[in-house]
């Protein structure tokens, strides 16, 4: 079957480290797949950029700038770009792998979220912005589908593909089309002008609208309705969809989504501040407007609403002068029929110069498309014509099931949905049943069997064998852990089967403890080959029965050793709810002690830091036990291996932005020492370095 050099298989190795797991998704420019990192065991997102693209100049620049923007950035709700370069033709970006769904995903599923999840969850995404903004990054494309959302309500921001630094000019492509998404970036986007911080403010505005509602504020037909509305239009208030939201989440909404930049809050800073206080007092009075706010009136025509632009501002103009001119009832005919050629001809030019910026911007949307019946054909040449067509993936948008049958092999004789559905990429799946031929095998079952011997029996049966590797305690060494297809399942002569190896290295998956009681987080970590390390409290001690496990170290999903220990950190529910909402954790900080982060990795204890938001101490600092230990574990470069050995509040101090916190780092043998002590350590002398911005 043809296959694009970016749509790569499982096995396949980039860069001599990256080995390719399995596809997870794509977009505008890449695909993106699962990797194994081969040189440190771990999983990550590898996006490789579409052939159709590698070959433009100006997509390779957005590559490169999307791997060098996000690189340059270093904030837990902003997914980490970790490694990028070039294989050949194939260029790649190495992302850290962030398990969960995106934003629009769970829209897509949940409708209207509840605000007090919606608002801290766009709390978060504002923070990534307002991290990325202090860089002089732009990200340009603000979007649902651009956000992850971890199982335990993490943001994370990624896509900085047209990202630009504040001092760049704005970028287009040929013919002058604005980048973004046309659902949700702001009117000067739209008009193709300057595009500033405020802009991603507009974009976020309009995610929280629809988080708040599950609907989109501008909707239409095409690229172009949507843009004019974008452009002329005010959307109905989200309380009148949900009518239990507070009114003030109306203002503080409409306030973030201002047609002038001007006139919506100064920076994401601010917008954050906003949303923090209204959790703290729904009642309050937020979203005041300084300056005239928009007014929306009906028009027949374009640019009643945004004067900057001067095609627009004509149209305004004409159009009040016709509908003067008929209640003055001017009886100059001429005159009048004058005035409406004019009016016509600028109303023309109007709607062509945004067809123009967005005709082509819109075929990077996913649109529908309507399907043929494609019965009877070769499923090898409808795969293809999909995906050239529609750029739909096999095992993805579509599946195929194999079934005995006189029809010739390989070809379709039923699909799901039928011909005329109106198909949309993303949303909806394509299933095809094919032809296996009358004679056609089953995959012969061979789980448990070793290496060797299976992978003869699947070449005596008639198929081709794809070896993948995978850690698993519960299958020895070298053998089968399981097959893809699975044993049973019709599959023709000639086609592959996966055969996933349990790996010789005595490794096992760390399990997510977050939120687990502490009997059934002993119980996983027993199941998973590991067990408990040290425990502390996030504030006073508690029995076992009433522990919620909060911080765990090592992550969730991280490979280690089986009989590791997990240390982790625990709290009451209570706690626990506090932790995991930024907004709660920042609304009630004045009560909240400061915890024991000995023992915590310097990237967990990040994450709580920023959770603290305004009330965290105003100068945060950190030494190393030694030189050797800054270099092998610096807490910007390596903060999963830098450990806390020290910190200078006492667990319990209450959070206040007058203190200070110094904290002493080192490695894990470092920490191990400290709790076992073999030899004596001594802090490396000299000043401390910053370490929260």
């Amino acid at each position: 079957m043809h296959t694009n050099r970016q749509q790569l298989s499982a096995g396949n190795v980039l860069g001599d480290r990256y080995k390719i797991v399995r596809p997870l998704g794509q977009g505008g420019m890449a695909h993106v797949y699962l990797a194994e990192d081969i040189e440190t065991h771990s999983y990550v997102a590898l996006k490789i950029m579409r052939d159709e693209l590698s070959d433009d100049p100006e997509f390779i620049r957005r590559f490169a700038t999307e791997a060098r923007a996000a690189a340059s950035l270093d904030h837990p709700n902003i997914v980490a770009v970790l490694d990028y370069g070039q294989d050949e033709k194939v260029r790649y970006i190495v992302q850290e792998y962030v398990e969960g769904k995106t934003l629009k995903d769970l829209i897509r599923e949940q409708g209207a979220l509840d605000y007090r999840l919606a608002v801290p969850l766009t709390i978060q995404i504002g923070l990534a912005l307002e991290h990325a903004h202090k860089r002089g990054v732009i990200h340009r494309d603000i979007k649902p589908q651009n956000v992850m959302i971890t199982s335990d309500m993490v943001a994370k921001v990624t896509d900085f593909g047209i990202a630009r630094t504040t001092s760049a000019n704005t970028i287009t492509l040929t013919g002058g089309i604005a980048f973004g998404s046309v659902h949700y970036f702001s009117p000067e986007q739209a008009r193709g002008g300057h595009v500033t911080e405020r802009s991603d403010l507009y974009s976020l505005g309009i995610i929280l609208y629809e988080a708040l509602t599950g609907e989109l504020p501008f909707d239409g037909d095409s690229s172009v309705a949507v843009a004019i509305k974008q452009l002329q239009e005010m959307p109905e208030p989200p309380s009148k969809y949900i009518g239990s939201l507070p009114k003030a989440l109306d203002k503080i909404v409409f306030k973030a989504i201002q047609k002038s930049p001007q006139n919506r809050y100064e920076t994401v800073n601010s917008f954050v501040r906003e949303l923090d206080s209204f959790m703290r007092n729904p009642e309050g009075n937020y979203g005041v407007i300084v300056g005239e706010p928009n007014k929306v009136k009906t028009s027949s025509a374009l640019g009643a609403q945004n004067r900057s632009s001067s095609n627009f501002n004509k149209v305004y103009e004409v159009e009040n002068s016709i509908n003067k001119n008929k209640r003055s009832r001017i009886r100059d005919t001429a005159g009048s029929i004058i005035i409406a050629l004019i009016a016509i001809g600028l109303l023309v030019a109007g709607f062509i110069f945004i067809y123009n910026r967005f005709m082509d911007s819109a075929q990077d949307e996913v649109e529908a498309f309507t399907l043929e019946d494609y019965t009877g054909r070769d499923i090898e040449a409808v795969v293809e014509e999909l995906n050239e067509k529609y750029n739909l993936v096999l095992h993805e948008d579509i599946v195929i099931d194999w079934e005995t049958s006189d029809i010739t092999v390989g070809n379709i004789f039923d699909q799901k949905p039928e011909a005329k559905y109106k198909f949309t990429k993303g949303e909806d799946q394509l299933k095809f049943k094919v032809s296996a031929g009358a004679e056609s095998s089953t995959v012969p079952d061979v789980v448990n069997f070793p290496r060797q011997e299976a992978e003869n029996i699947m070449i005596n049966a008639g198929y081709n064998v794809v070896i993948v590797e995978e850690t698993s305690t519960q299958v020895s060494p070298d053998h089968v852990i399981r097959t893809v297809p699975m044993a049973g399942n019709t599959l023709p002569v000639g086609e592959s089967v996966y055969l996933y190896i349990s790996s010789e290295d005595e490794n096992t998956t760390v399990p997510d403890l977050v939120g687990y009681r502490w009997n059934d987080a002993v119980q996983l970590l027993e199941q998973a080959g590991l067990t408990l390390g040290s425990a502390s409290p996030i504030g006073q001690y508690l029995p076992e029965p009433e522990r919620v496990i909060i911080i765990q170290n090592p992550s969730a999903y991280s490979e280690v050793k089986s009989g590791s220990t997990v240390a982790v950190t625990y709290g009451s529910v209570a706690e626990y709810n506090d932790f995991i909402s930024p907004t709660e954790a920042t609304t009630q900080s004045e009560e909240i002690g400061i915890p024991n982060l000995v023992g915590t990795t310097w990237d967990v204890a990040l994450n709580l830091i920023q959770s603290w938001g305004y009330s965290a101490p105003s100068t945060i600092s950190v030494q190393y036990i030694s030189e050797a230990s800054r270099n092998a574990a610096h807490h910007q470069t390596n903060p999963e291996d830098c450990y806390i050995l020290e910190q200078s509040l006492s667990p319990g101090t209450l959070l206040d932005s007058s203190l200070e916190l110094v904290f002493v780092l080192g490695t894990f043998d470092d920490y191990q020492n400290i709790i076992s002590p073999d030899v004596d350590e001594t802090v490396t002398g000299g000043e401390s370095e910053p370490s929260v911005n």
